[in-house]
């Protein structure tokens, strides 16, 4: 009769030590493995701990390190980094880079550009910006562009990570930028609901390049035969193809871009381009005003293009550019001069 009380006794003392441990265990989870009881907000309140959980593939203890600018010359600028760790052995380490800076109003369709234009998810409307492959920028509020260019934050993230979330990310961080420089809009920025994919490469058609009849191919007639190019062709303010290895064709008309374009230092009247009058920051990288839209027109050459210059059946890279802003031109309802 009195085995049952001791069994239970000692059922006690074993169980208690063994749950101490896995209440210890699980806290010591919570604490490395998710920001759970994490600061709410990083970088100085730029960026919020849940949109950056959210951005992050897998989880992990959010922490920041290396916040720089926001000076009196430029409340707009800032660089910071935000790290996930974990002690779970499966578990790989994430980081983003969140930077904010002023730019030429086109440089998502120039060299400075990270990510060809027509290779991203491009969005617009409640926000303007782009994502691919772990990059992604958004424009801040036309309230914050200076006589130095338009304001804009980008990020770096770990190329699996999802773009919805990234671009949720980067129009809550320029929201935030705009605040705290004192140039926040009416109404704050909004971040798409959805995205639509990027487009597939596709083989470059005969006489069809970037699906404009007539465009000469940027490169020799061997080249073109196993040629592929990237078209974002949809009914949004945004037409870029890529030739792939040889050029990149742009054309946009997006309110927020063509204002940060228009308000952006070394923009002057060029020679007529195409029979269209124009403006420009060099001779590929033109304005026109098509219909009363001011419409952008540009065109960067890749080096699969530029080593064949001179060579049998490759155009002249100006007469490329001017083919190109009339044939597109046509589609935006361009009238020559």
């Amino acid at each position: 009769m009195t085995n049952g009380p001791r069994r239970a006794g000692l059922g006690r003392k074993i169980i208690a030590p063994v749950l101490a441990v896995a209440v210890l265990a699980g806290g010591v989870h919570l604490w490395a493995d998710t920001n759970l009881f994490g600061d709410d907000d990083l970088c100085g309140g730029l960026v919020s701990a849940d949109a950056a959980e959210a951005a992050l593939p897998g989880a992990g203890r959010l922490s920041d390190r290396g916040l720089n600018g926001g000076s009196k010359a430029d409340e707009a600028a800032f660089t910071c980094v935000v790290e996930s760790s974990s002690l779970l052995p499966w578990a790989q380490d994430g980081y983003l880079r969140i930077s904010g800076s002023r730019a030429r109003g086109d440089f998502p369709f120039t060299s400075a550009g990270r990510t060809g234009a027509a290779s991203v998810s491009f969005f617009s409307g409640g926000a303007t910006g782009a994502v691919a492959d772990g990059h992604g920028w958004v424009l801040l509020p036309e309230e914050c562009t200076t006589a130095d260019g338009p304001a804009v934050v980008d990020a770096d993230a770990p190329k699996d990570s999802e773009a919805a979330p990234l671009a949720r990310l980067l129009t809550e961080v320029a929201n935030r930028a705009a605040e705290r420089a004192g140039c926040a809009g009416k109404t704050p920025l909004t971040a798409p609901n959805a995205l639509a994919a990027a487009p597939e490469p596709r083989p470059v058609g005969e006489g069809s390049v970037c699906g404009l009849d007539g465009l000469p191919f940027p490169g020799t007639p061997d080249q073109a035969r196993t040629a592929q190019e990237t078209v974002q062709d949809t009914d949004g303010p945004l037409w870029a193809c890529e030739v792939t290895g040889q050029a990149t064709f742009t054309v946009t008309r997006e309110p927020r871009l063509l204002a940060g374009i228009l308000a952006s230092p070394g923009l002057r009247e060029r020679p007529d381009v195409g029979g269209l009058k124009v403006s420009g920051f060099d001779a590929n990288h033109v304005v026109a005003e098509c219909g009363g839209t001011p419409t952008y027109f540009s065109m960067e050459t890749h080096p699969g293009y530029t080593t064949a210059f001179g060579k049998p059946g490759t155009p002249k890279s100006r007469e490329l550019h001017a083919d190109f802003v009339r044939l597109a031109g046509e589609r935006f309802g361009c009238t020559r001069s």
